[in-house]
């Protein structure tokens, strides 16, 4: 009987153990496989419906499939809907341009330059598939407006040509994306909502479980601050997909901006708590730390983090719980104090708590907004009927007008180069040219960027080679064609499910159908496909050139502007009139850092740099903010005026940060928080509403008097980047 026990043992061990490899299978890679399936039935689709209709090119419904083809119905359906409108004013613009120039190439060009640069501006300006939509605006000109500028009187018949071949293309992506094994963004959505609160709370309660920062928490954060961008993508893309992400857009939405929120006010609560156990009184710290050592409590269910709605629910109680029962625990711990304490030393306590309180009270809208999504009920509440909240643009006006420069002289150096030499490839050189330079001018490593698009280029080119003169050759039927390109289909789209290697799949992808050997019919010709070779590895190469000479994400220049803009986001929440909103704060920072690709290289040392730049103008600008705000409730014209001088001095060492600025600065503040304390001991009769008002404008003061004297502090570290 021991035996067979033994191997049963043994068989239902070896069993679980196929369960669990299928399981992992069906998660990680069945998905790739039906991807690749997708992308190749819509390619061979498009191609045949192309060949039935009789189309000149249908490469280019393929191409489309290539281009819009993601791995989620909802991205390629946003994809798709803005490919279409690029190209509908490429078109047009083409249309209007041949009309009035087509007896004019100088001017024809010139034109053509202008709008490419304008193109790419607006790429950079706008995120995401509306950027997409820029570009395609922009290499539609080149792919209608030359062929048709050479020859005006097909201008319409090419037009109509390439908009019935892109939407062949465009309907064929989308129905396939949608009806086989389709895979939908909104769970995306869920998972990554669900992901990343349960993240947080894991970072949370480690922190404040450990005696010291753990050095990875800025990175993690970082990781957090980029998914509030993604996930603002991916909303908008769900949109169009299904029900679920309609009626939960808004949320969404708010649930970003209290993240936001969440994670700048955790940072200046983890530096003012490094600060404090380095150089602040023992007992002061161990304090707070029990504190924050209850509010990680309260974001948990029995030491875990929540995992759906329903756990949120329940730490959206806890939440609560702890905030109504914060004040009296507060004045606990502060009673537990020395006597002999300084006023310094009281007020480490007393900032300390008031970034506990907020982050508590944060973090209760935050799970409380999580934990709605996918709630039964249909009706918005009040406030959600409002408009849908988005997060604004901010952007570097000079790195943009840049951007349009580079593509327009992009164009100019291939379009000279073509009229030169009347080059009979030059249009595939400019196009090629175009495509390159406005495509990538969003990577946050456009060099990297553009050199694995050369490698790609480079084994298209090969592919196509051998496709064109070694196998349509022997091709009859359609069958045999469609057995032709599938190999170099199904390559360049598993390289495409390879983040660190996607750019080259991409390249495969593009040279490769450009250089495809059928149209209606059998076309290709050596000398031909030789000269287009050369012109599109040579456009590249001019691109590439290009990106290096004119950088403007990984120059030091460009961080150098990008510092300047972010501490100048601090001189402007100290001078403006109106005062400038948290999230206006976050949302400008966040966004600058973002379009210059900082937050995706922080591994590099200049960009940890910017990082350094970004996460301390959140610190003292969230605290110059809540200053401003409590100004008009204390309405002391005495504290008005400390206020002023602080805020001035605040202002002009963001400007210029020099050490003598900074010295400047510590003493503006350090007046006002003598004279403001003096002021309240002085003051007997004070309400005690007043008094409280005062007390939290001490802490924030103390909060950036504190931040100005840690010597860790880029504006102590970098006097100027």
């Amino acid at each position: 009987m021991s035996v067979l026990h033994l191997i049963k043992s043994r068989k239902s061990k070896q069993l679980m153990t196929c369960s669990a490899a299928l399981s992992e299978w069906l998660k990680e890679d069945a998905p790739v496989f039906g991807y690749l399936l997708k992308v190749l039935l819509a390619s061979l689709f498009a191609m045949w419906l192309s060949l039935k209709f009789e189309l000149d090119q249908p490469r280019t419904a393929m191409l489309t499939v290539a281009i819009v083809m993601q791995s989620r119905s909802g991205m390629v359906f946003a994809k798709s809907y803005y490919r279409l409108l690029g190209t509908l004013v490429g078109i047009t613009v083409s249309l209007v341009l041949v009309a009035l120039f087509a007896q004019e190439r100088v001017l024809f060009l010139l034109s053509m330059a202008l709008w490419i640069g304008l193109c790419t501006a607006g790429s950079m300006v706008y995120r995401n598939h509306q950027s997409y939509g820029f570009v395609l605006a922009g290499y539609t000109l080149c792919i209608v407006g030359l062929p048709a500028a050479i020859s005006p009187e097909l201008t319409f018949n090419i037009a109509v040509t390439r908009i019935s071949e892109i939407l062949i293309g465009l309907i064929c992506a989308t129905m396939v994306s949608d009806l086989v094994f389709p895979q939908r963004l909104w769970d995306v959505i869920q998972a990554k909502v669900r992901q990343r609160f349960s993240d947080f709370s894991d970072l949370l309660r480690t922190t404040a479980q450990s005696s010291a920062s753990t050095k990875s928490s800025k990175q993690v954060l970082l990781r957090f601050i980029g998914d509030i961008y993604s996930l603002e993508s991916f909303r908008a893309s769900a949109i169009m997909e299904n029900d679920g992400a309609k009626h939960n857009r808004i949320r969404i939405s708010e649930m970003n901006k209290e993240f936001m929120a969440v994670a700048t006010t955790f940072h200046a609560l983890e530096e003012l708590l490094r600060r404090q156990r380095n150089n602040g009184h023992p007992e002061v710290g161990a304090s707070l730390a029990t504190m924050y050592l209850q509010l990680s409590e309260a974001i948990s269910l029995n030491g875990n983090s929540a995992r759906n709605e329903q756990e949120a629910a329940l730490v959206t109680n806890q939440l609560a719980t702890f905030s109504n029962s914060f004040t009296q625990n507060m004045t606990f711990y502060r009673m537990q104090l020395p006597q002999n304490l300084s006023e310094r030393e009281l007020l480490d306590f007393e900032t300390g708590a008031e970034l506990l309180q907020r982050l508590a009270h944060e973090l209760h809208a935050y799970a409380a907004t999580y934990a709605s999504i996918n709630r039964s009920e249909n009706k918005l509440s009040s406030s959600e009927t409002l408009a849908t909240p988005k997060l604004e643009m901010h952007f570097d006006a000079i790195a943009v007008a840049l951007a349009g420069v580079r593509g327009t002289l992009t164009l100019g150096i291939m379009t000279a180069l073509w009229l030169l030499t009347d080059w009979r490839s030059g249009i595939e050189a400019i196009t090629i040219g175009v495509i390159t330079s406005t495509l990538f001018a969003t990577s946050p490593s456009p060099n990297k960027t553009i050199k694995q698009f050369m490698i790609g280029a480079i084994i298209g080119t090969v592919s196509a080679y051998i496709c064109n003169f070694h196998l349509l050759t022997q091709a009859q039927g359609f069958w045999m064609l469609a057995l032709a390109v599938t190999p170099t289909i199904i390559f360049a789209t598993w390289l495409t499910t390879k983040p660190s290697i996607a750019v080259v799949g991409s390249g495969i992808f593009i040279v490769f159908l450009m250089h495809i050997g059928f149209n209606s019919t059998y076309n290709a010709n050596p000398v031909t496909f030789l000269n287009d070779a050369i012109a599109d590895l040579l456009a590249v190469l001019v691109s590439g050139v290009m990106y290096g000479l004119i950088d403007i994400s990984s120059s030091q220049w460009s961080r150098r502007r990008i510092a300047t803009t972010l501490r100048g986001l601090v001189v402007k929440a100290c001078k403006s009139p109106l005062i400038m909103k948290r999230v206006q704060l976050e949302n400008a920072a966040f966004d600058l850092v973002q379009r210059a690709g900082s937050a995706q290289r922080i591994a590099e040392e200049q960009d940890r740099l910017v990082i350094d730049w970004l996460l301390s103008t959140l610190e003292i600008g969230h605290a110059v903010i809540a200053l401003r705000e409590l100004k008009p409730e204390i309405n002391h014209p005495y504290f008005s005026d400390l206020l002023l001088t602080s805020l001035e001095a605040i202002a002009v060492l963001h400007e210029t940060p020099t050490e003598a600025l900074r010295i400047k600065a510590l003493h503006a503040i350090d007046n006002a928080i003598e004279n403001l304390t003096l002021d309240i001991s002085n003051d007997i009769a004070m309400p005690e509403a007043a008094h409280a008002l005062r007390r939290q404008a001490l802490s924030m003061l103390h909060f950036i008097h504190s931040a100005l004297l840690d010597e860790e502090s880029v504006l102590v570290t970098q006097e100027k980047i």
